[in-house]
């Protein structure tokens, strides 16, 4: 029982991803700034992309950290069961409002650095 399953083709995907990556097309002269970047070149530019994501993580968690322990002092001057449950009801919709917006901040940024460096421009 041979199963025909065909794969899906990328390459379209991967054109359109990276056609504002061509070169110009009056490429009649050799242009004096290489079109693809050196080994070194690339190394050192996805190390500061790493870093710049890294230093962005660890501000997110210092965010989140920071409204924990706030929710941690707000629930020791609780005076009942209910504003206990209030408390907790709110920071769990904030935390999951934060989240999603974290989510969409890390992803914009990892886009952008990875775009730059394909680019050659990693000066972030």
């Amino acid at each position: 029982m041979s199963s025909d399953v065909s794969q899906p083709n990328h390459s379209e995907d991967l054109k359109v991803l990276f056609e504002d990556l061509a070169p110009p097309p009056e490429i009649g002269r050799v242009s004096e700034q290489p079109l693809l970047l050196l080994p070194q070149q690339a190394l050192d530019a996805a190390v500061d992309c790493g870093l710049l994501l890294n230093w962005e993580m660890i501000d997110i968690f210092q965010r989140n950290l920071n409204a924990s322990f706030g929710l941690l002092r707000r629930l020791a001057g609780a005076r009942s069961f209910s504003e206990i449950v209030e408390l907790q009801t709110t920071h769990l919709s904030n935390q999951l409002a934060a989240l999603i917006g974290q989510t969409d901040e890390l992803l914009t940024l990892s886009v952008r650095t990875t775009i730059d460096v394909l680019r050659g421009n990693h000066e972030f």
